[in-house]
């Protein structure tokens, strides 16, 4: 019989009790002897599971004691105390994923690896769970799920150790559509509780709703020469015509410095906000009247659909006073 371990963080701030009931169902089968291990003791959520599913002990019990059992010596009793895992850590896992694998490193010695070698093995979400299949557990293939759209950085620490048999599954054709080109082995599925996790993901930002009197416009960093002169000739026929906007740029690249030098020139520092690399950017695109997909790398463009959000698409050169934009510009209610 096939066996399969699930990895689980049922306190995962993105992902709701009955979205990873969902995610753990589409692999059960009858021919499968499934084995759950949760990050943290979570009685409600067990109580969900079939009674035929192995409950393992929690990622974050470590071993506080252990004797020898006095009726028989042959054995021994161990004593587990669970690790708490800080509030601030699993918010970490859509705001700051850097901090995530500081904190594994912290505490990987004293996490058990697993001694039984599966035949499949699977996390359901991102953050720990990702660490303690990549690092502790065995098995003949690996599965990691990123539900809700991951940029680049924050996935490269597992996606760069992919064995062969290995896949990565997630539900954001964004993210899918700018890994895939370097990496054979996404997969895109199609998610029912997508819109329920990127709300509950932009609630973890710090970024506060508000409401704008100007028109917001979000996209990424541009990439080239002709789209930065394109983009400064926008912004100038924008403010002759009076127009109360923000665009703001998400990511970083080497053509900040030049936009920043050109905005200057131009006086139009005040039109234009530069947010960095943002981990969650979702409230800036809930914030955002119109998205801008410049480029394939870190697109927003399927999330932007999800949010409902008008899009304009932009290729080799930024248009010019009568582009898209302006005329998207022109359809919002503010103007």
């Amino acid at each position: 019989m096939k066996k399969m371990l699930i990895v689980i963080d049922p306190f995962d701030p993105g992902l709701s009790m009955e979205h990873q009931l969902y995610l753990l169902h589409r692999h059960l089968a009858s021919d499968t002897e499934i084995y759950v291990k949760l990050l943290a003791h979570h009685p409600l959520f067990l109580q969900h599971l079939n009674k035929d599913i192995n409950i393992l002990a929690p990622i974050n019990h470590r071993i506080s004691s252990a004797k020898k059992d006095p009726c028989n010596p042959k054995n021994w009793l161990f004593t587990l105390r669970p690790r708490p895992v800080p509030w601030h850590i699993r918010k970490a896992y859509y705001n700051f994923p850097s901090l995530v694998r500081l904190y594994w490193k912290y505490i990987n010695r004293e996490v058990t690896e697993s001694h039984i070698h599966y035949d499949e093995a699977i996390s359901l979400s991102t953050g720990i769970v990702t660490f303690y299949l990549r690092d502790k557990v065995q098995a003949k293939k690996k599965v990691y799920y990123f539900p809700v759209r991951q940029f680049k950085q924050a996935v490269a620490p597992i996606i760069d150790q992919l064995c062969q048999g290995d896949f990565v599954y997630t539900a954001s054709k964004s993210m899918y559509r700018e890994l895939k080109i370097n990496n054979s082995r996404m997969t895109y599925y199609p998610d029912p509780y997508y819109n329920e996790s990127l709300d509950r993901v932009l609630q973890l930002s710090e970024i506060i709703r508000y409401h704008q009197p100007h028109v917001s416009l979000l996209s990424t960093n541009l990439q080239n020469r002709e789209n930065i002169e394109g983009f400064i000739h926008m912004c100038r026929y924008l403010v002759k015509q009076n127009t109360p906007f923000r665009w703001y740029f998400y990511g970083k690249n080497q053509n900040e410095a030049i936009i920043r030098k050109e905005l200057k020139s131009q006086q139009l520092e005040d039109y234009v906000v530069f947010i960095g690399d943002v981990a969650n950017v979702f409230r800036y695109l809930a914030n955002a009247d119109i998205y801008v997909e410049c480029k394939q790398q870190s697109s927003l463009y399927f999330e932007a659909e999800m949010m409902h959000k008008p899009i304009v698409h932009i290729k080799n050169e930024l248009p010019s006073g009568s582009s898209h934009i302006v005329q998207a510009l022109k359809s919002i209610k503010k103007m």
